[in-house]
């Protein structure tokens, strides 16, 4: 993988260089060829300059050919000039040898525009820059053609590109080891993720990955360290649910069985037997009915299927019932429930599910409520919250375990009795009212839920 992902950067890398480089020797023989042809064509305008300014007198004075004069007046050091007249046959060179070549320049020098291309000298094959460019001798239209040879332009074009070419191979080279570093770098880790990743898919989720990583894998390590952690936390708390569901079940069925077998093998059984049996099966078959339905509200809850029958719901008279059915309990405890602050308090609710939350609050203040304690309710509001709260003292919870009392199967004893699903439904409850359920617990002010609900 590692040489796959490598050999992908060097080609990349590889065609940019390729491109950069035929880029860099076009734009840089375009620039010489074209600083050849500018002197070239400059010395052609700065002669003609001369040349029409102070022709007389120079005709007078020295010369009596004006083809001469012409030669004279336009030569250049290191450059062959050759003059042909409008047909396009040689009449003078600065060689002093005149050809029977004939030139056909561009018709742009026809019309007094100079012109420029490379060619080749057909006697020796060298490249030349060959610029023509048109005058007027005594009235007649000539056209002087300026030879250059590109030679050593040339050779120092091939240095150039021999440099050029080396530095892009060592370029190459030093892309190739930071390529093949920084491929080691991904790959290696990205290998490391997916065979622990591997094993984490087949069931093995006590396998960490290394999460040091000072780039996103290390985020995706973390990420998928995190989810093992979770994923080992819900089987515990799947294990857990079970053993304690188990328990809850088998209590009452046991219950159940006991009795009735009592009933049916035994013909002694008396009356007030007979009586006592039936009410416990009758309570036993209580607690199978409302642990099957705190099993199928969380499943509702789990799959966003619980729907809310909202309406106008006097919460003060909510709360008293509430209260007034758990006394009973709270008396077998030994202690009692008392209420605070209870004043007539009206807003838009679902008034089972408020009054479910109040009992599963209610049930678990006196679960761990100290025996011969109170059990403090109380109600208020104001202009847009309501605010209702059940304190009581007794067993205090752990800062570390109140974010998860809310947790479905959480038991803050692991063989403590209850299921561990009141408190996450009445959660869900107050969240679907948009509400807030706040707890918290210490030796001095007790254990306190709170649930807070907007009358808007």
């Amino acid at each position: 993988m590692t040489r796959r992902v490598v050999l992908h950067f060097m080609i990349i890398i590889l065609l940019t260089l390729a491109l950069s480089e035929t880029v860099l020797t076009i734009a840089v023989r375009h620039y010489f060829y074209d600083g050849v042809k500018d002197t070239l064509l400059q010395h052609a305008e700065d002669a003609n300059t001369l040349y029409k300014k102070f022709n007389s007198q120079l005709v007078l004075s020295h010369w009596s050919n004006s083809l001469n004069e012409a030669m004279d007046s336009f030569e250049m050091k290191k450059t062959l000039l050759e003059i042909y007249d409008a047909g396009g046959d040689m009449v003078a060179s600065s060689t002093g040898l005149i050809s029977q070549s004939k030139i056909s320049p561009e018709g742009e020098v026809f019309e007094g525009e100079p012109t420029s291309k490379v060619e080749r000298l057909p006697q020796t094959g060298e490249k030349v820059m060959a610029v023509y460019y048109p005058i007027h001798i005594r009235g007649k239209l000539f056209i002087l053609r300026y030879l250059s040879s590109l030679t050593l332009v040339d050779k120092e074009l091939l240095l150039i590109d021999f440099v050029s070419i080396g530095c892009g191979l060592v370029i190459a080279l030093l892309v190739f080891f930071v390529s093949l570093k920084l491929a080691q770098s991904i790959v290696m880790p990205m290998k490391h993720i997916i065979k622990v990743s591997a094993k984490m898919a087949s069931g093995n989720f006590s396998m960490r990955m290394k999460d040091d990583y000072n780039n996103e894998l290390g985020t995706l390590a973390k990420t998928l360290n995190g989810m093992a952690e979770e994923i080992q936390k819900n089987e515990k708390l799947q294990n857990t649910f079970i053993s304690s569901i188990s328990h809850e079940l088998l209590t009452p069925l046991t219950g159940i069985k006991g009795w009735s077998e009592t009933m049916l093998m035994n013909e002694d059984t008396t009356q007030n037997e007979f009586r006592e049996g039936l009410k416990v099966i009758s309570h036993e078959s209580d607690r199978l009915k409302l642990l099957v339905g705190d099993l199928l509200d969380l499943s509702k809850l789990k799959q966003n299927t619980l729907t809310l029958n909202r309406q106008m719901t006097r919460l003060d008279e909510t709360v008293r019932q509430s209260v007034a059915s758990m006394q009973v309990k709270a008396a077998e405890k030994h202690c009692r429930i008392v209420l605070h602050h209870c004043k007539r308090s009206t807003a838009y609710f679902d008034r089972n599910r408020i009054q479910q939350v109040i009992t599963n609050l209610l049930d678990n203040a006196i679960k761990f409520a100290d025996r011969d304690s109170q059990i403090i309710v109380s109600l208020e509001e104001d202009e847009t919250t309501i605010r209702l709260s059940v304190r009581d003292w007794g067993v205090v919870i752990h800062t570390e375990d109140i974010p998860k009392l809310t947790n479905p199967f959480f038991q803050i004893h692991a063989n403590g009795r209850g299921s561990g699903l009141g408190l996450a439904i009445s959660k869900n409850i107050i969240d679907l009212h948009d509400g807030e359920l706040r707890i918290t617990s210490d030796s001095g002010s007790g254990t306190e839920a709170l649930i807070i609900l907007s009358k808007l």
